[in-house]
C-alpha cells in the first residue's frame, strides 16, 4: 500500500507486538471535508471511502493482516464524533477483505459515560486501553482529568470482555511506579479482568519530566500482576504504528 495516497492509513507494517498490522489514524489533521467548521478531523464518510479503496487494493495485492488498529496521532480516536460510522464500516470491510485480522482500537479514553461511545467500542475485537494508575491523585496528575473519573472509569470497564490493558511506568513529575501505586493498580486490574496486560517500555504518552523504570522493575511488576491476579502479562517495547 502506498502511504503517499492517504493521510489515514499506514501499512501493512510488521511489529513484534501486533505482527502484520494496518493502522488507521483517525485524528489525522485535514483542511477540507472536516466534521465541522473549525475542526481538523476528517468526516467519517471521507475516512470510510479512503479505507475501502485502500483495503480492497491491499487485499487484491495479496497482503495479509493480523491486526487492523484504529489509533490517533493528534488526539484520542475514541473521541472522533463519527467513530460509530467509521467503526461499523471498518468492521464490514474487515469481514469481507481481511476476515482473519483482529479489529482493534488503541485509546486512552478516561470517560465512558457516553452510550454511543460504549456501543462503538463493543464492535471491536480488542480495546487496547491505556490504564496505568493506582490512585485517583496520580490519575488526575497524569491525565488532566478529574480525580473522581478514575472510579467511574473502573466501574464501567468490567462491562467489556475484550480489553487489553497497556501501561508504562515512570518516576519523575508523576510517579506511577511506587509500591503503593502498583498495589492499588493490581487491585483495579482484578476488578477489570482484562484479556491481557501489556507493560510497555519507554515514556510515550507520559507527562514530562518522566523517567522510565528499569527492565528489572518492569519484570517485577509483571510477576506481581500474574501472581496476584492470574492474568496474562506480556512485556513489550514501544513501537510506532504510524510510520
Amino acid at each position: 500500500m502506498d502511504n503517499t495516497k492517504t493521510t489515514f492509513l499506514y501499512g501493512p507494517s510488521v511489529t513484534k507486538r501486533f505482527k502484520r498490522t494496518l493502522a488507521l489514524d483517525l485524528t489525522a489533521n485535514q483542511e477540507h471535508l472536516v466534521v465541522e467548521r473549525g475542526s481538523s478531523l476528517a468526516r467519517g464518510s471521507v475516512i470510510v471511502t479512503t479505507c475501502a479503496r485502500e483495503m480492497i487494493a491491499s487485499s487484491k495485492a495479496g497482503d495479509k493482516l493480523d491486526h487492523i488498529i484504529v489509533t490517533g496521532s493528534s488526539g484520542d480516536p475514541a473521541l472522533h464524533p463519527d467513530l460509530r460510522e467509521v467503526t461499523e464500516n471498518l468492521r464490514m470491510l474487515r469481514d469481507k477483505w481481511f476476515s482473519r485480522a483482529k479489529l482493534c482500537i488503541s485509546t486512552s479514553i478516561t470517560d465512558l459515560e457516553d452510550e454511543n461511545l460504549r456501543a462503538s467500542l463493543t464492535k471491536y475485537d480488542r480495546i487496547i486501553l491505556r490504564y496505568q494508575w493506582g490512585t485517583a491523585k496520580t490519575f488526575a496528575k497524569m491525565t488532566g482529568a478529574k480525580a473522581t473519573q478514575l472510579g467511574e472509569l473502573t466501574k464501567r470497564l468490567p462491562g467489556f470482555d475484550h480489553i487489553i490493558v497497556e501501561a508504562s511506568f515512570v518516576s519523575g513529575g508523576a510517579n506511577n511506579a511506587a509500591d503503593s501505586e502498583i498495589t492499588n493498580w493490581i487491585k483495579k486490574l482484578q476488578e477489570i479482568a482484562p484479556q491481557e496486560v501489556h507493560i510497555l517500555s519507554g515514556t510515550a504518552g507520559q507527562p514530562k519530566p518522566a523517567k522510565a523504570v528499569t527492565p528489572k522493575r518492569r519484570q517485577k511488576i509483571a510477576e506481581d500482576v500474574t501472581e496476584k491476579t492470574g492474568l496474562t502479562v506480556v512485556l513489550h517495547d514501544e513501537e510506532p504504528l504510524l510510520a
